[in-house]
């Protein structure tokens, strides 16, 4: 597996933010499917309520010692700038493939990019279609990528699973379980686009694994946070290729966002205050977006791509974001 330089790690629980502790609780929770079409079952009892996550035991991940983080992860920032643009592009729930590898010595998964699937979408959740779980497999196996990992967003409430979305971890998990070390290299992400309580214009993102633990009234599905690093990589062609196509395959899908809209009448929190003008939901995905890229990238590629994300809106969604109109070939 091809090594690469990672700009942060973080390596223990932490503290929880006043965001966090303030933020609005979800209405309603997330289906899923199995690699291969198979559906998740709903767990039993309180499944749409959010379990808050709990923390590994300090110490190196992958590392074998007792309670901490099972495996290392780092993630790329393509990956990240297309969860969150999918994230962005609908009010509904989004849901989508991680591709990479796990190397089971150092016991680390590096995920290299994101797979947007197609959902059934209710308005209030979403499962991803059955058909388009054995499609997705297939792309990421195309890149030469295995499938370590899953996303899907939270729209305006916290990212944090619900009993749903700890089902559905426990049965990837179980699938893609290593049985000759006993660690299940499979990680969920969730994104949270537009909670209108976060302190600032970037999504949240978790990132959790679930456990089954012993507990006083017997067993618990717990799910846990992971820490990750996140790679110095500048997306190439592969992923500005992927968030225009992901642009374009939801010109026409349930709950598609209206760029143009007011997100909130503010653009920061600080110290709980307003502070700011009036943010749109453009605004609010490229600010989101910028925060993804890495830091050597410069002013103008910056502007480059999120322009090109814009553009591609404009274009492939028939609606006025100020760009000039390509001109028509001769």
């Amino acid at each position: 597996m091809k090594k690469h330089p990672v700009a942060l790690v973080e390596d223990g629980p932490s503290a929880p933010t006043e965001y966090a502790m303030n933020r609005p609780r979800r209405e309603a929770a997330v289906g899923g499917s199995a690699v291969g079409g198979g559906t998740f079952r709903d767990a039993g009892g309180g499944t749409l309520d959010l379990h808050p996550l709990r923390h590994f035991a300090l110490g190196t991940p992958g590392s074998g010692a007792a309670g901490t983080q099972p495996f290392a992860l780092t993630v790329s920032p393509s990956t990240l700038l297309v969860m969150d643009l999918h994230a962005h592009l609908c009010t509904n729930e989004v849901i989508g493939f991680l591709g990479g590898g796990y190397d089971p010595v150092t016991k680390t998964i590096v995920v290299e990019r994101a797979f947007p699937g197609r959902g059934q979408a209710s308005g209030r959740d979403v499962e991803m279609d059955a058909v388009a779980a054995v499609e997705l497999q297939a792309q990421v196996e195309a890149q030469n990528l295995k499938v370590v990992g899953w996303y899907h967003s939270h729209p305006v409430f916290e990212p944090i699973p619900s009993g749903v979305d700890i089902d559905n971890q426990l049965n990837y998990q179980r699938l893609f379980r290593d049985e000759a070390t006993g660690v299940e290299p499979f990680v969920g992400f969730i994104v949270g686009p537009y909670d209108l309580r976060m302190p600032t214009q970037v999504s949240e993102v978790t990132a959790f694994v679930a456990q089954q633990r012993r507990g006083r009234g017997g067993d618990e599905e717990l799910p846990f946070e992971v820490h990750y690093g996140v790679t110095t990589d500048a997306p190439g062609p592969l992923a500005l290729s992927a968030m225009a196509a992901v642009v374009v395959s939801n010109k026409a899908t349930a709950g598609r966002v209206n760029p143009t809209e007011l997100w909130r009448p503010f653009t920061t929190l600080v110290d709980t205050k307003p502070v700011g003008g009036p943010c749109t939901k453009l605004a609010k995905l490229r600010a989101s977006l910028l925060a993804r890229l890495p830091a050597g990238i410069g002013e103008i590629d910056s502007d480059e791509i999120l322009d090109g994300v814009a553009k591609e809106m404009q274009a492939a969604w028939g609606i006025d974001l100020g760009y000039d109109k390509p001109k028509p070939k001769p």
